[in-house]
């Protein structure tokens, strides 16, 4: 998936408790030393500060996107018992001008969605 969305990192977070479940990176992002080795962590906290600040206000969390010049990064749900984290930088996104068009990565992950939760789907065969 990370490949299809030209995404230079993709992390899968478990649904209720926000812990990383899995991430992948693409080689130019794991030879750049991350400063914050804890970084998963912060994302997570963050992620379930806003989730508690929506529900407050009776609000439901689905997805967030955050855009600077050096990145976009997209939550979404994912499967029903996960959120998916797609990190992409303005130039493997193919962007002008430093802006990433959402259009694309949330296509992909929408179509990734539909095929992981027929895999994953329960059947009536048991």
């Amino acid at each position: 998936m990370g490949q299809i969305c030209r995404a230079d990192e993709v992390v899968l977070f478990e649904r209720a408790t926000f812990l990383v479940i899995c991430h992948t990176s693409t080689q130019e992002q794991q030879q750049q030393q991350h400063a914050d080795a804890h970084r998963f962590e912060k994302i997570s906290n963050i992620v379930k500060q806003f989730k508690l600040s929506c529900a407050k206000s009776q609000a439901q969390f689905e997805k967030m996107e955050v855009q600077n010049s050096r990145f976009t990064a997209f939550i979404d749900v994912f499967t029903s018992n996960t959120y998916l984290m797609v990190v992409l930088s303005p130039q493997n996104a193919g962007s002008a001008g430093g802006v990433v068009e959402p259009a694309v990565p949330l296509l992909n992950i929408a179509l990734a969605r539909q095929h992981f939760e027929s895999v994953v789907a329960p059947t009536n065969d048991a």
